[in-house]
């Protein structure tokens, strides 16, 4: 917890054999009182919550599984992410009677990863035990640059957006091949930048803004059912939140990845939910350098990566030394219209 000050809390399990034993123990977390801050509950479960959480012996069975699978989503908790050995215990036996199983855990509820998003477990094997020590590491956040561009779907969907994309892709460019279209692209990037301040905003704050003007709206409409301007603020109101609601949901559904939630029954809290999960699980926490030792330092993890494919950008290519430019001018060319087109299946990455 280097460099921390906020308060947490910590639950060390110690689980029972049988899955009679193990009943209590389910009961008797689900009793606690829940924190209202970070929580982390872990160690020996002595309970498997996959059918992959085994290997050798009895396969996992449903029966197995089913009350611990049934705790973690009742108290809404999720998986550490962690690195180093899967499995955490061996029985330590020879030939087809060796079992080795991933029953030592560590979980975290969703208020430990708001407060801290730089964390992770590590699980090594010891000489002196048949199961894996468990390391938590948590780190600082800290200002590593310019967060990475993203470009949004309902962008396109604005009367102002066609137009910006065209003037900058029509304006000159010095260079040739590959590395125009890279500096148009890095200019186009900087014009949505700007046309996200200027004409989108926060767009978390204009639906709720939208919201509460369509319910104000309403609230003084039904004090005077019969006035005809007040019919027509309700009219213009719930157009404005309509076209809110829209953008503000495909904007959640593009970050969190869920696209099967309808928008008439946005569920905002689940969508903030997964999508702490997926920044969670895409995050790289730790990398072995050359002379294999790990390394999990934040800001040493994030330069490395940086500084690979940096090295890989740019490069000479031996598959572009024989293309014949003129040949190539000579075939069909796509418009900007279509060009347009292209970009859209592409929307969801970030450029």
């Amino acid at each position: 917890m280097t460099g921390h000050t906020q308060s947490f809390n910590v639950t060390f399990v110690y689980g029972r054999n049988t899955l009679e034993e193990k009943k209590f123990l389910w009961q008797g977390l689900s009793q606690l009182v829940r924190p209202i801050h970070s929580w982390m509950i872990l160690g020996d479960f002595n309970a498997v919550f996959t059918a992959k959480d085994r290997n050798g012996g009895k396969p996992v069975s449903q029966m197995e599984i089913v009350d611990s699978s049934h705790w973690i989503a009742m108290n809404h908790l999720e998986d550490l992410k962690s690195t180093g050995s899967f499995f955490t215990w061996t029985n330590n036996q020879d030939g087809m009677a060796q079992i080795y199983s991933k029953i030592d855990h560590a979980f975290i509820n969703e208020e430990w990863l708001d407060g801290f998003p730089n964390n992770s477990a590590v699980f090594k094997w010891e000489t002196s035990s048949d199961h894996c020590s468990c390391t938590i590491s948590v780190m600082p956040v800290e200002n590593l640059g310019v967060k990475p561009f993203r470009f949004y779907n309902f962008w396109t969907e604005h009367v102002n957006f066609k137009q910006l994309v065209l003037d900058s892709w029509r304006q000159p460019m010095k260079g040739t091949g590959l590395k125009t279209i890279f500096l148009k692209t890095m200019r186009l990037k900087h014009k949505l930048k700007s046309f996200n301040v200027d004409h989108i905003g926060d767009i978390g704050v204009q639906f709720q803004k939208a919201k509460d003007q369509f319910q104000d709206a309403l609230y003084h409409a039904q004090h005077h059912p019969r006035n005809l301007v007040f019919q027509d603020n309700v009219k213009i109101a719930a157009e404005n939140f309509r076209v809110q609601e829209k953008r503000y949901h495909s904007f959640l559904a593009q970050r969190s990845k869920i696209s099967w939630l309808k928008q008439g029954d946005m569920n905002t809290a689940f969508f903030f939910a997964c999508l702490k999960k997926r920044k969670e699980d895409n995050r790289i926490a730790t990398f072995i350098n050359e002379q294999g030792r790990v390394v999990d330092n934040y800001s040493e993890v994030v330069f490395r990566f940086m500084n690979h494919f940096k090295g890989i950008m740019g490069s000479p290519s031996s598959a572009s030394k024989g293309l014949n430019s003129q040949i190539v001018d000579m075939g069909l060319k796509l418009s900007l219209d279509q060009q347009l087109l292209l970009l859209k299946p592409f929307t969801h990455k970030e450029i």
